[in-house]
């Protein structure tokens, strides 16, 4: 019995030594990026490239990860939550199916109620059989599109085969205050309910799955990134970002140099979030959490 005392320790210290145990992250706040005459509300990247949409200015700008500006487009009305992708549909008579095997980039007009599609600089526009009313944000996933329609309160969603709206103004899950931005994961549809000051979550039919953040004390919840692991909400009247876990508690509250966050995405382990007001760009990284 003896023996045996002393071989199980040893034993469990072989195991402990042979499995890499990964240690816990958390965001934290790397430097602030100032953007040279830019008021920028939305962000999205093709690769390393990143491209913001500066409504103040009915610009979108290519940056660099320095704030650097590498070309910009002009004549949109009010471009707003902007996204890359490609899309299996034709987008009007002169834009045929196989064009858009290639990347595009879909901006929401909101001034003008439409979505420009930009492919090789040239500028093209999705037809939809349907009236926008200042499309707020739009997301593009494989062969699908959602677009956050703000006066409408819904979100108009094309499946691959057809388009299909839901939502309507109300409080309850499933209608909505003002949505402003909307992503399009493998089986989910997350949108920024801005006015509810909320989170929403849908399946593929337009069927309300989930609410967040609606006991978190938001201001205008107005962009909205998922990751695999995590899910961003910016707060824009109280200067934070907060981010959630896929069960949609809570996991952390960013505040370090944020100031009126309109929207971000995630790059390699870097969080870029936009700031409006002071035509700002921040940089959060995922680093081990140190002990005190």
């Amino acid at each position: 019995m003896k023996n045996l005392i002393y071989i199980i320790p040893i034993f469990f210290g072989m195991i402990s030594c042979n499995e890499q145990v990964e240690q816990p992250k958390e965001w934290q706040f790397e430097k602030t990026i100032a953007l040279d005459g830019i008021n920028p509300i939305g962000i999205t990247a093709d690769g390393n490239d990143i491209f913001l949409s500066d409504g103040d200015h009915n610009r979108v700008l290519k940056v660099n990860t320095d704030g650097e500006i590498l070309f910009e487009m002009e004549g949109f009305d009010r471009p707003m939550h902007l996204d890359f992708g490609k899309a299996d549909l034709q987008i009007t008579d002169k834009m045929t199916t196989s064009m858009l095997q290639e990347r595009a980039l879909f901006v929401p007009e909101y001034g003008r109620d439409s979505i420009a599609v930009m492919r090789d600089n040239k500028m093209d526009y999705l037809v939809i059989n349907d009236s926008l009313d200042a499309p707020a944000g739009i997301s593009v996933y494989e062969n699908e599109i959602a677009i956050a329609d703000f006066y409408t309160n819904r979100i108009l969603y094309y499946n691959g085969s057809q388009w299909i709206s839901f939502g309507k103004e109300g409080k309850a899950m499933g209608d909505f205050y003002y949505p402003t931005d909307v992503q399009i994961t493998a089986d989910k549809i997350f949108v920024a309910d801005a006015y509810n000051n909320r989170g929403q979550v849908f399946d593929k039919t337009g069927k309300v799955l989930a609410e967040f953040g609606q006991d978190q004390n938001f201001n205008a919840a107005t962009g909205i990134y998922v990751s695999d692991s995590e899910i961003f909400l910016t707060d824009f009247e109280n200067d934070r970002v907060l981010v959630f876990g896929m069960d949609y508690q809570l996991k952390q509250v960013l505040e370090s140099g944020i100031d009126k966050p309109t929207d971000l995405m995630v790059i390699e382990d870097i969080l870029y979030i936009t700031n409006y007001r002071n035509g700002e760009m921040i940089r959060y990284t995922l680093k081990p959490i140190m002990e005190e």
